[in-house]
């Protein structure tokens, strides 16, 4: 698989007007609801995508962590695991047009793909890389799927999921008045806010404009509640 990665790219490099993504690996510290500091892990090639984020709780030590395949628009999450105290709690798997999902004592169940899936640091790492999400996709914690809602349609393309083709609407995220010029350490940067509902609850992901990583993101949902506020870049 490696072999094969490094053919490609090198492939790209020599084709005209064809760019290989860049590479990235970043190590980010973060603030939470909880008081203590939390970690994310983020690497992606241009081919595939990881995303590890450890997330301190009272009573729990909670790592929550995503792979899958990255496109020259898109991030596909076809993994998503929920550990706590080292112990798997909930996950989701997407392989041959169905996904796995559910509590790990409880046993998976097992549904027809309709809809994009993402977990919420995707979702946070796919607006800040791409600014764009499908119109129709849904939002998975491991334990349950939540349509999403909010967006507005700027067209349609064919992506490819677990293995088939696909057609899906792209859209705007709803900003509002919610791109606005802020002060960050004495400079003068564009602060982007994407705002969107899973059920009842929002979910909110900042970013400095021209970043490539979220400065903020919240979520709550379904006993899950996390407020992430970006610290400083930690190093490997």
């Amino acid at each position: 698989m490696k072999l094969l990665k490094l053919f490609l790219l090198a492939t790209l490099l020599y084709i005209p007007g064809v760019q290989a993504a860049e590479a990235t690996d970043l190590n980010i510290k973060y603030s939470s609801n909880y008081l203590m500091p939390a970690y994310v892990h983020f690497q992606s090639d241009g081919f595939e995508y990881s995303i590890r984020a450890n997330i301190n709780v009272p009573l729990y030590n909670i790592q929550f962590t995503s792979k899958g395949a990255q496109s020259s628009n898109f991030f596909n999450m076809l993994s998503y695991k929920d550990t706590r105290n080292n112990k798997p709690y909930a996950e989701a798997k997407i392989a041959n047009r169905k996904i796995e999902y559910g509590k790990v004592k409880d046993g998976l169940k097992t549904e027809a793909l309709t809809l994009p899936t993402y977990d919420l640091f995707t979702v946070a790492f796919q607006l800040s890389y791409y600014d764009k999400l499908p119109t129709s996709f849904q939002i998975t914690n491991g334990k349950k799927l939540y349509n999403v809602g909010g967006m507005r349609p700027v067209g349609s393309k064919t992506i490819s999921i677990a293995g088939g083709k696909t057609q899906i609407n792209q859209f705007t995220v709803q900003r509002g008045d919610n791109k606005k010029q802020i002060k960050y350490k004495k400079q003068d940067v564009t602060e982007i806010t994407y705002q969107f509902k899973t059920g009842n609850k929002d979910i909110v992901v900042k970013k400095h404009e021209g970043e490539k990583f979220p400065r903020f993101i919240s979520y709550s949902r379904d006993g899950d509640e996390y407020e992430l506020t970006f610290s400083d870049f930690v190093k490997n």
